[in-house]
């Protein structure tokens, strides 16, 4: 019997990558949506919409579904405490989303020798401290007979979108300029999209309960990153601005948790255990070569078509 599967966030960034790569193994997979629209969007690619936000997981009957694979965001605890509370006993899977954001050290652009592995101990900083408690409540949960599973992805890319690379994309088109906070020395992890949905499936298929995943393929100093940014929108180069100006620019907190901050990971468990072994390109060459520049480079100059 197919598999019934339940992915929240299933039309977003993260969710409908995810929602393929489990609806082409063969799983039944339906999908948390907050619209009729994106409702109409997921059931074209296969996926059985369910209509509705977290604020209403209480509310919903997940007994006829086999797993939960929590994609919408790592910042909702009411919602995880609904699912973990609906999972006691069962011996069913969830896998929770979080993100090697929990590693962020607050740096202000200053490079960091740390690299974590799962089982370093550390203490989170106070504006991700609530985050790394719900990642803990959902490992601990494996005592609940809940076959819990947490995964950390560094910055994701691919398909020309991601959570942080758009913001910097945007902000380097309205403005004519791409920029990075501090020295730039900073460093972060990445994955490309379709290598963590597959991460997502040998989870499903193969994770023990209260196993966690750190998740990259790759790191570049954020002076790296935002170069091919400048790049794809046809800028000499990226530009170094002071911490104080960076967030009055984009926003004090992305700047201290992610534009400035470090986050380095050791991804060896995911795979030895899981047997992940990823594929796809790396960050650069998919900025400045690939699916970034088909997709912003115009944007910047409506003449420039032509992929270098």
């Amino acid at each position: 019997m197919t598999e019934q599967l339940f992915v929240t966030g299933a039309a977003g960034y993260l969710g409908q990558a995810i929602s393929q790569r489990l609806s082409r193994a063969g799983y039944h997979v339906h999908g948390l949506v907050r619209s009729e629209v994106s409702a109409r969007s997921v059931r074209a690619q296969g996926v059985t919409p369910v209509i509705g936000s977290l604020e209403d997981i209480g509310r919903f009957d997940l007994s006829t579904y086999d797993g939960i694979i929590d994609t919408a965001t790592a910042d909702h605890a009411p919602s995880t405490e609904a699912f973990l509370g609906a999972l006691a006993g069962t011996g069913k899977t969830y896998l929770r989303t979080s993100g090697t954001g929990v590693y962020t050290d607050l740096a202000a652009g200053e490079f960091s020798s740390n690299v974590y592995t799962e089982t370093d101990a550390f203490v989170p900083a106070p504006v991700v401290a609530a985050r790394y408690e719900s990642d803990q409540r959902v490992l601990d949960a494996a005592n609940d007979d809940i076959r819990s599973v947490v995964i950390r992805p560094a910055m994701v890319f691919g398909d020309g979108g991601s959570e942080q690379l758009p913001l910097m994309l945007r902000y380097g088109l309205s403005t004519g300029r791409t920029i990075y906070a501090g020295s730039g020395e900073n460093r972060w992890g990445n994955v490309y999209l379709y290598d963590l949905a597959e991460l997502y499936l040998l989870a499903l298929e193969h994770a023990k309960p209260g196993a966690s995943y750190n998740v990259a393929s790759g790191e570049l100093a954020m002076s790296e990153v935002t170069d091919g940014i400048a790049h794809v929108l046809g800028q000499t180069g990226a530009r170094e601005v002071s911490i104080e100006e960076a967030r009055g620019e984009l926003g004090a907190r992305w700047v201290d948790v992610a534009l400035a901050s470090n986050s380095r990971v050791d991804s060896s468990r995911a795979k030895e255990e899981l047997g992940w072994d990823p594929q796809g390109p790396d960050l650069l060459a998919d900025l400045m070569d690939g699916s970034y520049r088909r997709i912003w480079a115009s944007k910047g100059d409506p003449h420039d078509h032509t992929a270098r």
